[in-house]
């Protein structure tokens, strides 16, 4: 093995954005190992990446079915875990790596003793604004850590965007949950171990992040989605109720009553979709009810 890390690249037909994100990450001051997890994309990905895999600079595992985001972090996790590697570095194909920004992760592990539970990058958007779908949750105590390294803030949750988690935090706390499919995943996998273990934004440690739109996935954008990619929400309303259950009842009632008034807003502000909107929600809500996947725990090899 050539590196202490493995970065982990899960991707779905964007072969063009892949490869600015593979060759940002071969141009990393600090080298690490490369697998792309690909989702069983049918737009050619396998093919573009064949150089690069028989030269032997990137790994490539095709999943054989599209397993969503939440899987393909999951089987990221589970193959990298199988691998004799101290961290692993989770990120979306449109996440475009800085030179440095593997280098100020690995600076900041250090000035921690390596006592955290994952470090997250500051995202930026094409125009160098802050990305806000991956602005992290920052904790009461936001401030421990910036005496440890200039720009560290403790932080509670962050996306999967620029994700640097140790192995031994993976073997400890489980993975990903599969069964979300997309949405939420990076959401409940990051509060998991924020409520075990010091978690930190990397503020030196930056990415760009190549979405179509500088927005959150927050309820405006559901109300002024005009595609067939409304069918998509069902996840988002389904997952996060999960993620508000395990916070306790209060919490649950919360989240119940956020989803009537996005019922009225729906029905009486979209101007695209708004009954099948409408039903979306309370699809999402009821499967909610039921919802309760497991969390998957890796075991050591003897």
């Amino acid at each position: 093995m050539k590196n202490k890390v493995l970065a982990l690249v899960v991707t779905y037909n964007r072969k063009d954005l892949l490869l600015e994100c593979v060759d940002a990450l071969l141009k990393q001051e600090l080298a690490c190992d490369i697998l792309v997890i690909d989702n069983a994309s049918t737009d050619g990905t396998q093919e573009v990446l064949s150089p690069f895999v028989m030269s032997g600079q990137i790994g490539y595992i095709n999943t054989g079915e599209n397993l969503g985001g939440a899987g393909g972090f999951n089987f990221a996790l589970k193959e990298g875990a199988s691998r004799d590697y101290d961290y692993f570095w989770l990120m979306d194909d449109d996440t475009i790596a800085h030179p440095d920004t593997l280098q100020e992760f690995m600076n900041a592990a250090n000035a921690l003793d390596n006592h955290f539970g994952y470090l997250s990058s500051f995202a930026r958007f094409t125009d160098g604004k802050p990305c806000q779908m991956n602005l992290q949750d920052v904790t009461k105590d936001w401030y421990e850590g910036i005496e440890v390294y200039n720009g560290l803030v403790k932080i509670e949750r962050a996306t999967f965007v620029s994700f640097f988690i140790k192995k031994e935090t993976v073997m400890a706390y489980g993975l990903p949950i599969k069964e979300f499919f997309i949405w939420v995943d990076d959401t409940e996998y990051s509060l998991r171990i924020a409520k075990h273990l010091p978690c930190y934004l990397v503020q030196s440690s930056q990415i760009t992040h190549k979405m179509q739109v500088n927005a959150s996935t927050g309820w405006r954008i559901f109300m002024n989605e005009n595609s067939d990619r409304v069918d998509r929400y069902f996840y988002n309303v389904r997952n996060k109720f999960y993620v508000n259950k395990q916070n306790g009842f209060l919490s649950s009632v919360s989240y119940l009553a956020k989803q009537v008034v996005l019922s009225l807003l729906l029905l009486f502000g979209s101007k695209h979709y708004r009954f099948k909107k409408f039903a979306i929600v309370w699809k999402g809500v009821f499967a909610g009810l039921t919802f309760n996947p497991p969390i998957e725990y890796l075991e050591e090899k003897k």
